[in-house]
């Protein structure tokens, strides 16, 4: 390989833009740690985001390195419409960008790769990966979940669309073992999360308090995008965030801090933000954190938490790489997948198979014994998610370089 020659790496939905801060994280994350690889071994490389909310040139922030990319908004390849409007307009779609990108590194939003956000998203997500598949040099899915696909037919186009990469890469355990039911061995690998990876500046707090993170999902709290219970819990989620709010406000020596990590300009169903302010409303001892503006400044006041809950997976993931002894609340098996299989972290409550008041027992249990958690996840980070992301850069060096 030209030491001179600028390989073309594509960062597939992925939105660095993205008022979901779970999402912008892995659109950081994942150009950090591919930029990461390409460096440590003197690779040359330029990077765009397909998927992105914006078009042009652009430049992050992360850690120490400014990185510069192309911004591609996202379509639907294979669907007619789209067709017609990337012949007619083609500078406008950005096709000679789409073009130009030789290997294509798919992270679907992290959790996208499924049916369960209706058939909409799905075939996006879907069909970028059967034109990737043909037009790149190299399609590579980095770490995320798999499915669930409650449609047969789907399924079955989702491992047709798996067997156009070179490498299926999942976060967890259970999706692992999903791919492996239909593909070979060869092209599958189990690592962790991206957003492990993203680097953070930690806070300190005056040490009078105990402070504790609250993340209120606004998505769960107004029932789904359904309003209707969408994700079938057992569990009362608006009473279950009244129940704990309470609890530590009845604390002298509890600082309640509500972290929001959805955060979008208009109110909307999945807005955090909207659902802290009311909170605020019925227990003004509270403190309602500002909007953060990027991913990294999120993580970084997570970092000065003494214990963190919350039902946003990436706010938890926050928390937990950063030290922070932390409570998930699971509405689906990506918690289930990543914490309880890929970290053996035992601390989790699962908000669809039990009820409020079990949940709230089994934080309760967990902040009494945040020591023994915070062992735990020290340890769970050197043992388990180091190895992991050490092992996910020779995936991707492979991938760029075989």
């Amino acid at each position: 390989m030209k030491k001179n020659k600028k390989l073309q790496i594509g960062i597939i939905w992925a939105n660095p833009y993205n008022k979901n801060l779970g999402v912008a994280a892995l659109a950081y994350s994942a150009l950090a740690i591919l930029n990461d690889v390409a460096a440590e071994h003197q690779l040359s490389v330029e990077f765009s985001f397909f998927g992105s909310e914006r078009s042009g040139q652009d430049q992050l922030r992360i850690g120490e390195r400014t990185l510069h990319f192309t911004n591609i908004p996202g379509l639907n390849f294979y669907d007619w419409k789209w067709r017609i409007k990337l012949w007619l307009f083609p500078k406008k779609h950005h096709l000679v960008d789409i073009r130009r990108i030789e290997y294509a590194f798919d992270i679907a939003e992290g959790d996208s790769f499924t049916d369960i956000y209706g058939d909409v998203r799905f075939r996006k997500i879907l069909n970028s990966k059967f034109y990737f598949g043909k037009k790149a040099k190299k399609l590579a899915l980095l770490p995320q979940t798999i499915g669930p696909f409650n449609n047969p037919k789907n399924e079955v186009e989702a491992f047709k669309a798996m067997d156009q990469a070179d490498i299926v890469i999942s976060r967890d355990q259970q999706s692992y073992a999903y791919t492996a039911r239909k593909l070979p061995s060869d092209k599958i690998a189990e690592t962790i999360d991206v957003a492990f990876y993203m680097p953070y500046t930690k806070i300190y707090l005056p040490t009078d308090f105990v402070h504790v993170g609250i993340n209120v999902s606004g998505l769960l709290w107004n029932g789904g995008y359904s309003r209707n219970n969408q994700f079938e819990m057992h569990t009362d989620y608006k009473k279950l965030i009244r129940e704990v709010i309470k609890y530590f406000c009845s604390q002298v020596s509890v600082k309640v801090h509500i972290i929001s990590h959805v955060i979008p300009d208009e109110q909307a169903v999945e807005d955090d933000y909207a659902a802290a302010i009311a909170l605020k409303e019925e227990f003004p001892k509270v403190d309602v954190i500002p909007k953060f503006t990027t991913p990294i400044e999120a993580k970084s006041y997570i970092s000065g938490m003494d214990f963190f809950t919350g039902a946003r997976m990436h706010a938890c993931i926050a928390a937990f790489s950063t030290g922070v002894p932390v409570y998930p609340m699971a509405y689906s098996r990506k918690f289930n997948g990543l914490f309880a299989d890929t970290l053996q972290y035992p601390w989790l409550g699962d908000c669809v198979k039990q009820e409020e008041s079990v949940v709230f027992q089994g934080l309760r249990k967990a902040f009494d014994n945040k020591n023994q958690l915070k062992a735990k996840i020290s340890q769970s980070n050197q043992e388990i998610v180091k190895p992991r992301l050490d092992y996910l850069k020779e995936l991707l060096y492979h991938i760029l370089t075989k």
